[in-house]
């Protein structure tokens, strides 16, 4: 036995009971920071670049793909960091490792997580859906057990929520005593239902009512997202839009 794998493992056990995953912490706080900083300075169809970057130049686009650039990186240190702590896991025993953990020596898993967080990112960007309706049924259909999902997808959808919010503040459309108030509710009952839910599998057991939940929502989504979308482009056609028209990809909004 090493001694010093033991006192790194020892260490990193200490760490998952709690939330001092400082590393992961900076990684995810890093990409953070970089989408602000990538939207200050592309600006958008009601800010102004802060740097003075025409949409669709050669910055325009230069800014994107180091962005990117970033992501892969971050993707790669957090991908060999996790698979280095459970090698270290299993090599002693398997502590702290389960059935339903992703093996990141599996290719096919670890291309499924990580197709999962650029799919997932990319359709709740493009679409404006909660990343958690995109998260937890993919998770779950990994193998990953519903409580864990849930929080998964949670944590998520925190980082994302935080990075439009302050996009949003900056471009002054956020109306900040509005969002004080959805904000409220929404932690509210965020933390009843988590109580619910919690009560619940203490009592069966079971954690099937969070797929429940989901199953709910899922439907709700189905039915209210077309609805809406619907009245929502009638409104605009009878204000005289054209819905079948196409505007360029580079044409500057700007006021």
């Amino acid at each position: 036995m090493d001694g010093s794998e033991l006192n790194y493992l020892r260490i990193k056990v200490q760490w998952e009971s709690t939330h001092c995953q400082w590393i992961r912490q900076l990684l995810c706080i890093i990409l953070l920071g970089c989408l602000i900083v990538m939207n200050l300075l592309n600006g958008s169809s009601s800010m102004k670049s802060i740097a003075g970057i025409e949409k669709c130049s050669a910055g325009y686009w230069s800014v994107i793909v180091v962005f990117i650039g970033i992501c892969g990186l971050c993707t790669f240190i957090a991908v060999k960091l996790a698979a280095h702590d459970q090698n270290l896991k299993l090599k002693y025993g398997g502590v702290n490792v389960t059935d339903s953990d992703i093996r990141y020596s599996n290719k096919k898993q670890l291309s499924k997580l990580i197709l999962l967080g650029f799919v997932g990112g990319w359709v709740a960007g493009a679409l404006g859906l909660g990343g958690g309706s995109i998260y937890n049924p993919a998770l779950l259909a990994l193998g990953i057990p519903p409580k864990v999902s849930s929080a998964t997808g949670l944590f998520l959808v925190t980082f994302s929520t935080f990075a439009s919010v302050v996009i949003y503040f900056l471009n002054s459309q956020l109306d900040i005593l509005y969002g004080l108030w959805i904000g409220f509710f929404s932690c509210v009952g965020m933390l009843a239902g988590l109580l619910a839910s919690q009560y619940y599998m203490q009592k069966t057991g079971r954690q099937s009512i969070i797929v429940w939940c989901l199953v709910v929502i899922f439907v709700i989504s189905t039915i209210a997202i077309p609805t809406f979308g619907v009245l929502s482009l009638t409104q605009e056609a009878e204000g005289g839009l054209d819905l079948w028209a196409f505007s360029s990809l580079c044409q500057s909004k700007q006021k």
